[in-house]
């Protein structure tokens, strides 16, 4: 296929899209004051887990995190770079809930499956569950809200 047979093709394909206003999204979202890194837990058709990170947000940033994901359930953890906090000591925020861990890697960026356990040289952190019962047309943004404390969640289903 040529070149512009392609484009011609990838054209049609965005048209279609567009059309049909159908794009399922996992997009996260900071207005902290910080930058901030998302990792995030999904299901497998085998009932394992995969977990993935690092998106890194800057404040003020939207970012999708992967527009061909599509999982089931999906749970995401947020962890701020360190900062000095109004008392001049260094921390670091962190969003998540317990109960629910998954692996992940400090180091660096990581991709993990089997990640419902320790990994290589994982570590077992604490995500918070975003839903359980996702549908590919479902678009989901998580935005991490000023104060630190607060996410807020919309999740979009198509109509039905």
């Amino acid at each position: 296929m040529g070149k512009r047979a392609a484009f011609a093709c990838t054209l049609a394909l965005v048209g279609l899209t567009t059309a049909t206003g159908a794009r399922a999204a996992i997009q996260f979202c900071n207005k902290f004051p910080q930058k901030i890194f998302v990792a995030i837990a999904y299901s497998q058709a085998d009932g394992s887990w995969e977990s993935r990170g690092w998106l890194e947000l800057d404040n003020g940033d939207c970012r999708d995190f992967d527009s061909a994901l599509h999982p089931g359930t999906l749970f995401y953890r947020g962890e701020s770079v360190t900062y000095r906090n109004q008392r001049g000591q260094n921390v670091t925020t962190v969003w998540s809930t317990p109960g629910h861990q998954f692996a992940t890697w400090e180091k660096d960026n990581f991709e993990y499956w089997g990640a419902e356990g320790k990994v290589l040289n994982s570590t077992l952190e604490d995500f918070t569950l975003v839903a359980d019962d996702l549908d590919n047309d479902t678009s989901v943004t998580v935005t991490f809200e000023e104060d630190g404390i607060h996410t807020t969640t919309d999740i979009k289903r198509p109509p039905r």
